[in-house]
């Protein structure tokens, strides 16, 4: 072979190799990150429950309260009908984690001063599925319910789905039952705690760097374990956003968003179509959540300042999950309003 035709053929090489590059970065309109987000999506290991937050920022006064438990139960009951749901918890914030300052305009109790305040419900589900069924479904009753309620919405619905990477959850109890701790403790039970319905539930936002899940993910369990000898820890689930779902949202195409502002909700939009599938809205980088429960407030800021001043646990944290962060920890406390809890038996 002569050394021109070796130059011209690396020179055809390259050419094709370069024209093969491009045309992956190009298929069906997607970007390279795309395509690897898509096969991140495809990855995701199943759960034992799925989680629907739906979220909202409200105008903390007594209509509100008045509004969510006039039509609260109505949601809670119309949603329990559907197949695949298996429970639900709604909380109101009641304050925030100050981090030592870091948050210093906050406290752990701003039942008063918040405003907006955040309106968190969860609903447990076999399958992430069982819930878009259900927004499908039960379309034209749930714009209804919610309908009555958009007088004191600041911001949302959002509603995100998760995951459950890791839970360690005890069954609710009020101290009627507490004889059933013995039960537990004879069964040799590994987690035993007494969570009574007025306790505070924790939910921490983070952001992990694209890459870092898996570490993120045991350092978070690792942190959690190390936290739950401290005093009134009751439980903690770790949660991975797995999308978004559309409806539950209000994400609708245009002509019903438009429909949807021309009623109080007794005319609900003829023929919704969501604007996204649920998996589509995975966000990247990735978004983790970490519930906890706590006898109190002040059981809980005693726990998580653990992480700044008790030097075994600091390093666990540091090393497994402040190391892997793009935003976080956010923490925020929230009371339970209602709750069904034959979810934590699915989890536990």
């Amino acid at each position: 072979m002569s050394q021109n035709q070796t130059k011209m053929d690396r020179r055809h090489f390259i050419r094709m190799a370069a024209l093969a590059a491009g045309g992956a970065g190009l298929i069906g309109g997607l970007p390279y990150a795309r395509v690897a987000h898509a096969r991140q999506r495809d990855k995701e290991v199943d759960s034992p429950i799925y989680i629907a937050l739906n979220m909202s920022k409200v105008t903390n006064n007594e209509d509100s309260f008045r509004l969510m438990k006039k039509v609260g139960p109505r949601v809670c009951i119309t949603t329990a009908t559907h197949p695949g749901f298996v429970g639900f918890q709604a909380n109101i914030q009641t304050g925030i984690f100050p981090l030592a300052g870091r948050y210093g305009g906050g406290k752990v109790h701003m039942e008063k001063d918040l405003n907006p305040i955040r309106n968190y419900q969860y609903t447990m589900w076999k399958a992430w599925q069982d819930h878009d069924d259900f927004h499908e479904k039960q379309f034209d009753r749930v714009f209804e319910l919610c309908g009555k309620c958009l007088s004191m919405v600041i911001e949302g619905p959002w509603e995100p789905i998760y995951r459950i990477v890791k839970a360690k959850m005890p069954p609710v109890r009020s101290m009627g039952q507490i004889a059933d701790l013995g039960v537990d403790m004879k069964e040799e039970k590994e987690f035993i705690r007494f969570a009574t319905p007025m306790r505070c539930v924790a939910i921490a936002e983070h952001t992990v760097k694209p890459g870092k899940e898996k570490a993120f993910e045991q350092g978070a369990t690792d942190t959690m374990e190390a936290l739950s000898d401290s005093t009134g820890f009751l439980g903690y689930m770790i949660l991975k956003q797995i999308g978004v779902c559309a409806l539950g949202s209000f994400m609708m195409d245009p002509k019903s968003m438009a429909q949807s502002l021309q009623t109080l909700g007794a005319n609900p939009p003829k023929d919704p179509k969501p604007l996204f599938k649920t998996p589509e809205a995975m966000p990247s980088p990735p978004e983790y959540l970490i519930h906890s429960e706590w006898d109190a407030a002040e059981m809980a800021q005693l726990g998580f300042a653990k992480v700044l001043v008790n030097h075994r646990i600091r390093k666990i944290h540091d090393e497994g999950v402040m190391l892997h962060l793009m935003r976080g920890p956010y923490i925020m406390f929230f009371q339970p309003m209602m709750e069904e809890p034959g979810w934590r038996s699915m989890i536990s």
